[in-house]
């Protein structure tokens, strides 16, 4: 009984061993392709020092490929150039997928001081298999072959070259792109292309000329970049945008010749399964009505088909056949998608697959024709009524109904349509709204009050929430809203634990929250003789970013669609003066509006604020006008509420119905020389740096794969 598992262990470790060494057997060492141009370098460029990042400046990036040979040769030249380089500039790692493709070693030389260092050494590698993007529950079967330099020192110059053999045999044409710069600058870039046939060329921030030859009876294409400069990141900069120069090359013509590609590969099942067709079935007999049915069998994909790529070789692009991802009741976005289209055909419903770029699906256009431009698959849905709408089956806990599901702003997309040669847009503009109502019961000055929170989340918004609340303890969600809370006011104490309510039907998300605030009332910055507190649209945080430049070079990204209402009802011990307040400001990028007004027999103040954005970005161009806008905004952000410190200790005397206290509305510079009076003064602040905030926010992935 002992020995079962001593052997079942070292039956273990063997067959470890021989997944390794089968990993390992795909590494060889082999000279140099003699198809490749070797490409010299200068070990000083110009480059200026101060620019240099991380101890490490590449001297050189060459990357040539043969496409008939299937082979791609790349070869990087760095100098360590601090100390603090020496990790990463010691560490060389090639990432291929063993199940179509082979790695051969060529060089790996240290140059230190004119004397050249033959560092190559197979048995110094390692595979390991690394998923990058496990995650996202994507598994694509490559792996990391690494190897640890030894004896690297700071001076160095370490030069590694390599070829990976193999394309991915669904490739049916040669496409790619290319960057001929970096977030770092670098001595040289070069790119060589060797092709049977000619290539359609497209250069994106870049004025390279494409240099043309003929070499082995082939066409050769290359493209050279010397002391590259890093592009200027500014904050919030869209996605979408493409900071570097970018080369694009396709023997692809057309995006008709794209679909044409990709519809085979979409094969029709020969027979769907028993089991499938039983569950197709019961979704039919469920109702008669043609959108409760696409609606029903999203619902499956979505929630029942649970997400989980296996993406090695061909399966990258390849979907699954229906009757297994039914079966094993998992896959990707293919399969999902494959899955829900071959179920609403059964049903007589028009369906087809659409190929997406979750993050360039603005810039698409810019594009050459190729399979490689897009990471995710959507379904498009053609109703009896010949509307078409787009659904996304790797989202899940969607509600509402068939004609409210939203999809995210993915912007273009290909439908894998015989015929098809054009994008079609995928734009939401539903403006789903976000409402807060906040009702504050100060319990007279200096002391505590109370908050109540309703929140209410339609549509998409809803969508989010309902993840969110599925996947979190309600202890867990209690506590992050407390915290969220202290980061606004201080110490915060939960009254009655959160309370939601989930109406499915109309896709309304209402949460309910209540809670003590002690602690809140904070002296005046610049003025210790007096005490305040503060209120505003905390909500809008979550959404607004303000810009903290006038210059801008790139397209500021703007959380898009978004329309939130906050209501802030303040009930306060005693009556005041005040005079009600609006401002609205209104663009071709956003709306913001904010009243004031008074219950002066109630001793109630209501705040109302609202926000829209009605774009996702503001182009360059247009910046300064939104800027100077924002900073409008932010002018009638907040109210505050400021009083003497004497005042807290006369708090008794507002609870005294008999005592007559006229409060006055006055300004900063006013409330000096009034320090002797019990006044109640009502400011609107210019921004919000009056109170020093920290915004918790709880983050929810908006990129659906």
């Amino acid at each position: 009984m002992q020995n079962k598992p001593t052997f079942l262990k070292l039956k273990s470790f063997l067959f470890l061993i021989l997944i390794s060494s089968s990993l390992i057997a795909q590494i060889q060492k082999r000279n140099t392709p003699n198809w490749v141009d070797i490409q010299s370098y200068e070990k000083a460029p110009d480059i200026d020092g101060d620019d240099i990042s991380f101890g490490l400046l590449t001297l050189l990036s060459d990357e040539q490929i043969h496409a008939p040979k299937q082979e791609r040769y790349l070869r990087t030249v760095s100098k360590i150039t601090d100390n603090v380089g020496v990790q990463s500039g010691s560490l060389i790692s090639i990432n291929y997928d063993p199940t179509y493709q082979k790695l051969y070693l060529h060089k790996i030389l240290v140059i230190r001081d004119d004397k050249v260092i033959d560092k190559l050494n197979l048995n110094d590698f390692q595979t390991i298999r690394k998923e990058s993007n496990s995650e996202n529950y994507i598994y694509d079967g490559s792996v990391n072959a690494t190897a640890n330099l030894s004896d690297i020192r700071t001076g160095d110059i370490v030069d590694y070259s390599y070829t990976i053999v193999g394309f991915n045999p669904i490739d049916k044409k040669f496409s790619g792109m290319f960057l001929l710069s970096a977030y770092v600058p670098i001595g040289k870039i070069n790119v060589s292309i060797l092709n049977d046939s000619d290539l359609n060329i497209k250069l994106i921030n870049s004025e390279i000329q494409s240099k043309i030859s003929s070499e082995f009876g082939l066409k050769k294409y290359n493209w050279t970049n010397t002391n590259t400069t890093a592009p200027e990141f500014e904050e919030n900069t869209a996605s979408w945008h493409m900071h570097y120069e970018n080369l694009f090359v396709s023997e692809y013509d057309t995006w008709n010749q794209v679909v044409d590609w990709a519809i085979p590969i979409y094969e029709k099942e020969q027979q769907l399964s028993k089991e499938l067709k039983t569950k197709i079935a019961s979704i039919k007999n469920a109702s008669e009505y043609e959108k409760d049915r696409i609606k029903l069998a999203l619902k499956f994909v979505q929630n029942d088909i649970r997400y989980l790529g296996l993406e090695s070789g061909i399966g990258a692009y390849k979907p699954f056949k229906p009757n297994k991802v039914f079966e094993q009741r998992f896959g990707d976005c293919k399969d999902k998608s494959w899955l829900l289209v071959n179920m609403l055909r059964e049903m007589d419903i028009e369906a087809y697959p659409v190929l997406i770029n979750t993050t360039y699906g603005k810039t698409l256009g810019n594009f050459l024709p190729s399979p490689k431009a897009f990471d995710h698959v959507i379904v498009k849905v053609i109703d009896s009524t010949k509307t078409g709408r787009f659904f996304d089956p790797t989202i899940t806990n969607q509600e509402g109904s068939f004609n409210t599901i939203a999809t995210p702003n993915y912007k273009n997309g290909l439908v894998l349509k015989q015929g098809n040669s054009s994008f079609e847009a995928i734009q939401n503009d539903d403006q789903d709204l976000v409402e807060i109502f906040d009702i504050f019961n100060v319990n007279g000055i200096g002391n505590d009050m109370t908050l109540n929170v309703t929140t209410v989340y339609r549509g998409s918004e809803a969508d989010m929430m309902r993840g969110v609340l599925k996947s979190n303890s309600l202890t867990s969600l209690n506590k992050d809203y407390r915290d969220y809370y202290k980061n606004l006011y201080g110490e915060v104490e939960i009254i009655e634990a959160m309370i939601f309510e989930d109406d499915t039907l109309s896709n309304k998300i209402t949460i309910e929250e209540s809670y003590r605030l002690d602690k809140v009332w904070e002296p005046v910055i610049g003025d210790d003789n007096q005490i305040g507190l503060n209120f505003m649209p905390y909500s809008f945080y979550n959404n607004i970013v303000f810009p903290t430049e006038k210059n801008r070079k790139t397209p500021f990204s703007l959380y898009y669609p978004i329309h939130k209402k906050h209501k802030v009802t303040i009930k306060l011990p005693m009556s005041w003066g005040f005079t009600p307040d609006s401002k609205q400001i209104n663009n071709e990028h956003f709306k913001f509006s904010y009243k004031s007004k008074a219950n002066r027999r109630k001793d109630i103040l209501y705040l109302d604020y609202e926000y829209i954005n009605k774009k996702d970005a503001v182009a360059p161009e247009d910046f300064l006008q939104f800027y100077n806008d924002c900073k409008a905004v932010e002018e009638n952000f907040s109210m505050y509420l400021f009083i003497p410190k004497s005042a807290a200790k006369m708090s008794s005397l507002f609870s005294n119905k008999k005592t007559k206290v006229t409060p006055k509305i006055s300004n900063t510079s006013e409330t000096k020389s009034q320090s002797d009076t019990v006044n109640i003064i009502f400011l609107v602040l210019i921004g919000f740096g009056i109170v020093g905030l920290v915004s918790y926010v709880i983050k929810n992935n908006r990129k659906y794969k």
